[in-house]
């Protein structure tokens, strides 16, 4: 009361006065004013309180009565899976353009003084059509400048700067911006002699660049071609008049070219700058690297079929989808089996058996590839077993052990095939693809008989690089599939590709000494066009040209290397295995109803079928039957499939109301289902079937056929 009667004592006192004079240095009236109250809440601290089970968000199968263990281990299952993934994925899409970063903080710390060029530095970023790609993009050109080059990095988008005034409020908010909460914007408000500056004003922006002077201001404009040319015109010009006070660098982000990006900007803008065109690593390598850490990596939990991952990177290729977009689809893959498989916690290797319950192994028991097991072990007469399996819990854990295991081990070897079939490119096709190929098939003869084909054309030198290659994924493993040396594992063919090596190199050797050059009867060169002339004909035959010692001894070599190729190269598809559905996921049905949705068949499903949403007996029908009890929309939707490209309003109510009026048992007043038949009609025109006609006032105009 006290502080409230000083105050108006002192506005009464100035009352007179035609004007005031607000001095903010002036503290003598703000001495006595009270400090102001932060408000606290006296609500008790609700995390103590909060059940530990809040965080659990998948539901109990087998029908609700799985058990709440089991729920909880499927989703720490899923959680933990793709952490890992996840931090393998951030990881690749932040090495994958550190040459860039390096690039582009090179070209700043090169660039001339600019009070001796009066041009800006400008570094022109290709970053291709991927748009959602850039944010990572340019927060890692934020972190990396800021350090390396002693910048202050400003990232400006399209939709921060709609004119030149919100760009400048943005661009000096960001540089001027306190890195703790407490202080306010007093000293961008008034510097330190006194004066005012306006948060637009780039004066304000000086005066805080000689309390704290940076090498250079970055301004990233991250989707250049987005601004209108006119304001970034205005803005380059700006700053480039600016440039003796403050030094600006910019960034541009340019999905097209610079050459369309420069025809865009008038020629006096484009000579204020100074630049290099850098060009950042392109989505189809970066997808290649995460398929290969996310996808293929040795260490996977779950494996993700050929079906599901081909109709994903089919979509990435022709949609342009981001990366982000398909890592997302990827997570939901992972989420879609540990939610909805309850036989996935046998792949948690700290289980305890007592959460386990009858459900798990009857639902075992009912999987394809365990009943086509007991099936072909009945069939070659392994009756004990089989029952064992069918009737002992005990027996079908064990079992179910070694299938994990196994399946595990599968992984393995599988990918050390892989290695194989994928070095020094003898087969020109993605590791992608032949990755998908052979969880869907195995490695057949086929794609083997296409291997070794092609390895019996090498040449010497190509086939001493690819045993070389062999070798050291022997002895050194792949890390970006999370594959360790294998050598010890596979000493004989160690030692069969290093004695191959040794004698190919030897043969090169002997040969070239004689002045031959090494080749094998399955080279083209071998092979001799013949010309003949009897009776004044020519006749043309090819023939074989001799093979030298050295020849033959290199063609007995390349007939055991790929009888070895043939003889370990094999290996069974994912399907082959018994209790895949465990750790295999290959539906294609969720991901398509998420992240590729279809309104439109969806609409005209509810609108046809109503009683498949609502669930209930009112709207339950035979085919296309029209009763009165379905919602008015739905009967309206019913009669307009039966017009033409215009709709007589009147006739549409006629037919209408002889369904629901009098004439029905559970009959409708004319004023009740008018009433109904007019909003029926605005839900329709709502979601674009009708729209008012021009030709005639009392009709409406068809705009939507159903199947087209």
């Amino acid at each position: 009361m006290a502080v409230d009667e000083v105050l108006g004592d002192s506005f009464e006192e100035k009352q007179h006065q035609a004007a005031y004079v607000f001095d903010p240095l002036d503290e003598a009236d703000g001495a006595n004013r009270p400090a102001k109250r932060r408000k606290v809440s006296k609500a008790p601290n609700q995390q103590g309180a909060e059940e530990p089970d809040s965080w659990l968000t998948f539901q109990p199968l087998f029908g609700g009565s799985e058990n709440e263990q089991c729920v909880r281990l499927r989703q720490q299952l899923f959680e933990k899976s793709w952490s890992q993934i996840d931090k393998r994925i951030q990881h690749i899409l932040r090495k994958a353009n550190e040459s860039t970063l390096g690039d582009v903080a090179s070209f700043l710390q090169a660039t001339p003084d600019r009070a001796s060029t009066d041009k800006i530095p400008s570094a022109f970023i290709i970053t291709g059509p991927n748009l959602a790609s850039q944010d990572l993009l340019f927060e890692q050109f934020s972190e990396t400048l800021q350090i390396q080059v002693d910048a202050k990095v400003v990232r400006l988008r399209s939709g921060d700067a709609s004119n030149l005034k919100a760009a400048l409020k943005k661009i000096i908010h960001d540089v001027t911006a306190r890195e703790t909460d407490d202080e306010n914007d007093q000293e961008l408000a008034m510097g330190k002699d006194g004066r005012k500056y306006l948060n637009y004003d780039l004066e304000a922006l000086y005066a805080h660049f000689k309390t704290k002077p940076r090498s250079h201001i970055i301004i990233a404009f991250q989707d250049s071609e987005a601004f209108e040319s006119g304001l970034l015109s205005d803005l380059i010009s700006l700053f480039s008049s600016w440039l003796n006070r403050i030094p600006f660098a910019l960034l541009f982000g340019v999905a097209t070219s610079v050459e369309l990006f420069q025809a865009r900007l008038l020629k006096s803008t484009c000579q204020c700058l100074y630049g290099d065109q850098f060009d950042v690593e392109q989505s189809s390598s970066i997808i290649e690297k995460i398929f290969k850490a996310a996808i293929a990596f040795s260490d996977a939990p779950l494996r993700l079929g050929s079906s599901l991952v081909n109709s994903l990177l089919e979509r990435q290729r022709d949609q342009v989808s981001s990366i982000p977009v398909f890592v997302s689809s990827l997570k939901y893959a992972y989420m879609c089996h540990f939610y909805a498989n309850p036989l996935t916690v046998f792949l948690s290797d700290d289980k305890k058996d007592d959460i386990l319950q009858e459900e798990h192994f009857e639902a075992i028991r009912c999987l394809p590839s365990f009943r086509r097991y007991v099936e072909t072990a009945i069939e070659k007469g392994e009756i004990e077993q089989a029952r064992s399996l069918l009737d002992d819990n005990s027996q079908l854990r064990e079992f179910l052990h070694d299938g994990i295991e196994g399946s595990r081990r599968w992984s393995l070897d599988i990918l050390r095939k892989l290695k194989v079939l994928t070095v020094g490119g003898v087969l020109s096709t993605d590791f992608s693809e032949i990755y998908l190929d052979a969880i869907s098939r195995g490695i057949d003869t086929d794609r083997i008989a296409e291997f070794t084909d092609s390895v019996k054309r090498l040449q010497p030198t190509d086939l001493t690089v690819f045993l070389n290659q062999v070798l050291d994924n022997l002895d050194n493993g792949d890390p970006s599939l999370g594959l360790d040396s294998w050598a010890n594992e596979n000493k004989d063919s160690h030692a069969f590709f290093t004695k191959a090596l040794s004698t190919t190199k030897a043969l090169q050797a002997d040969a070239e000494t004689k002045g031959n050059s090494l080749r094998s009867k399955y080279n083209g060169q071998t092979k001799v066009l013949r010309t003949t002339v009897i009776a004044q004909k020519v006749q043309l035959s090819h023939d074989t040209a001799t093979l030298t010692r050295e020849d033959s001894l290199y063609t007995e070599l390349i007939d055991d290397l790929v009888r070895h190729l043939k003889e370990t190269l094999h290996c069974d598809s994912a399907k082959d295995l018994c209790m895949n559905e465990i750790w295999l996921f290959d539906s294609k049905a969720p991901y398509k109803d998420v992240f590729i949705p279809r309104p439109r068949g969806v609409v005209e499903r509810a609108l046809s079928r109503p009683h498949d949403y609502l669930n209930c007996s009112c709207c339950e029908t035979k085919g296309d039957q029209i009763v009165p009890g379905l919602p008015p929309v739905a009967i309206l939707y019913q009669l307009y499939l039966e017009t033409g490209s215009l709709i007589n309003v009147a006739d549409l109510w006629s037919a209408y109301y002889a369904i629901v009026g009098e004439e029905n048992e559970e009959a409708l007043e004319e004023q009740a289902a008018l009433v109904l038949f007019y909003r029926g009609l605005a839900e329709m025109r709502a979601m674009g079937f009708v729209k008012q006609s021009r030709k005639k006032a009392d009709h409406v105009a068809k705009l939507a056929w159903k199947g087209l």
